[in-house]
């Protein structure tokens, strides 16, 4: 639930830094970077154990990086520079299906029937809680679609392969890792196209912010909830994102939430309560340090 605040939270901001005219690749990029420079300073003071890793670990590691935690990030900044931001939640929440799913028929797990009907509230709440109802926002491109939908494939193999490393590795030597892959993917990628920083420190400062807070704090604490609950369920409450985005733009900037959308948010914390009222969670076996 804290992750789930914490990415409602950098979620505002991003879109502020959109209307300023920072362009979302650039964006995906200062926050990943940022977000392992603190894990790597922070590790190399006071944990450096958490830095070794078996050599085979590594290519694991580096396509959860490249793929996993850049791609989610890229996809959805691409999402909503195209699409409103309450459509592009929506579709990246379908890709909860394919984790439950994948659960289910690929790693021959059972999954509860009230997983299932948790997860039909969440994605029933969020269609109101976004706002989605709202005839507006079905105008939107179909590259903007599309993209939701890559973004919904990135955001399920995200959960699926944290969830597994989470089980042999630290979730914070998983993260590092991680972020170190998905930042060199980054330099490359601004080597081979020219890609100029910006010069303007301030924005420096603000990604630096949200680099720790809304990308490392917020990711760490969700991988860390995949050592004790499953991908599905994790999946599930992350879907409290838009109700703390709600409350975030009613308390901040006085948006106001239409009854529609007071009623989907209700609806999403009973799918989170569903979810978890007799979870075997519990059950899931310790993770292998």
């Amino acid at each position: 639930m804290l992750s789930a605040f914490l990415f409602a939270a950098s979620g505002n901001a991003v879109k502020a830094l959109f209307r300023l005219g920072y362009s979302p690749l650039l964006l995906a990029q200062l926050r990943i970077w940022f977000a392992f420079a603190w894990l790597l300073g922070a590790l190399l003071l006071f944990r450096p154990v958490l830095l070794r890793v078996r050599r085979r670990e590594l290519p694991a590691l580096a396509v959860f990086g490249g793929i996993g935690l850049a791609g989610v990030q890229v996809s959805y900044y691409l999402t909503i520079a195209r699409i409103n931001i309450a459509v592009a939640l929506l579709v990246q929440y379908l890709g909860l299906v394919a984790v439950t799913a994948f659960e289910r028929y690929h790693r021959r797990e059972v999954v509860p029937a009230q997983v299932w009907g948790a997860l039909a509230m969440v994605l029933f709440g969020a269609f109101f809680a976004v706002g989605a109802y709202q005839p507006s926002l079905f105008r939107v491109n179909l590259p903007g679609v599309m993209l939701g939908l890559v973004s919904a494939g990135f955001f399920a193999f995200y959960i699926l392969r944290a969830s597994t490393l989470a089980r042999r590795l630290d979730s914070w030597t998983v993260l590092c890792y991680g972020f170190g892959a998905g930042s060199v993917l980054w330099a490359v990628f601004d080597i081979v196209t020219g890609t100029a920083l910006p010069a303007d420190w301030k924005i420096w400062v603000a990604m630096g912010l949200l680099g720790l807070i809304g990308t490392l704090v917020a990711h760490g604490l969700f991988v860390r909830a995949l050592r004790t609950i499953r991908p599905s369920s994790a999946g599930i409450v992350a879907t409290a994102e838009p109700v703390f985005a709600g409350l975030i733009a009613f308390l901040v900037v006085g948006d106001r939430l239409q009854p529609l959308q007071i009623f989907g948010a209700a609806v999403i914390v009973a799918g989170i309560i569903v979810v978890q009222a007799g979870s075997h969670d519990a059950a899931v076996p310790a993770p292998m340090q």
